[in-house]
């Protein structure tokens, strides 16, 4: 074992090499392990949520607004007719829109509501249902939707097509009188006015996470093996 270490010897530029990087894959391998755990607790709070019975309006006055998340809710009221479509939402190897409606309640509050997913170009086609209707759906957080890369154009007229939906954004586009909440409802697929429901808590599963951290840690197990080969490759020729 003496002689072993004697003989190691894997130089400069390799030590300074594994120095740099082993401590950066393994923070990566961290950081997904992490990003799983996390995306694992969203994934559970929301199959479990789904299978409690919807709130109706009125009720969701008595918890607290991180107790809602991802709970089904009951809303009586009327779309108004100005949408936001927002584009480049891949479904299905297929490019089209998500559609989300302003949703105003006979409590008189206004929830934007995701309509779902569409590929149909015909602006009549993403016009709200008329009239009094019930509307069924889960509590979602006003999270970005969508990721701008380029200046907006032709917010003129609804419905809008935007690259990128957030809170602040929609409140700005709207009239004065309708003041939005800060949270977003995802149409049930039964209830009138959806297109195709495509919205879940996460883009991503813990399993994908777990699956990025075993790349990583792999990397860093493989630097490792390289570094203790070429470190003893060299002196053993001589």
């Amino acid at each position: 074992m003496k002689e072993l270490s004697q003989n190691f010897n894997p130089g400069t530029l390799m030590s300074c090499f594994v120095i740099f990087f082993l401590p950066l894959l393994l923070f990566l391998g961290y950081w997904q392990i992490t990003k799983g755990i996390e995306k694992k607790a969203i994934w559970e709070t929301y199959y479990n949520n789904k299978t409690l019975p919807p709130l109706l309006e009125r009720e969701l006055l008595q918890f607290k607004k991180e107790d809602l998340i991802y709970r089904s809710v009951t809303i009586k009221g009327s779309y108004i007719d100005k949408s936001f479509l927002l584009d480049n939402r891949v479904y299905r190897s297929k490019k089209g829109y998500e559609v989300f409606t302003p949703f105003r309640s006979d409590n008189k509050k206004v929830y934007l509501v995701n309509r779902g997913w569409t590929n149909n170009e015909n602006t009549y086609f993403f016009s709200a249902p008329d009239g009094h209707l019930y509307i069924e759906g889960i509590v979602s957080p006003f999270t970005k939707y969508g990721l701008d890369l380029s200046t907006q154009e032709n917010l003129d007229a609804f419905p809008l097509v935007l690259q990128e939906l957030t809170f602040s954004l929609a409140s700005s586009l709207l009239e004065e009188n309708i003041n939005i909440e800060n949270l977003v409802i995802q149409l049930s697929a039964a209830s009138k006015g959806s297109f195709e429901p495509i919205w879940g808590p996460s883009e991503l599963k813990a399993a994908r996470h777990w699956g990025y951290a075993a790349q990583w840690f792999g990397l860093a197990l493989a630097l490792i093996f390289l570094y203790v080969y070429f470190g003893l490759k060299q002196p053993l020729k001589k």
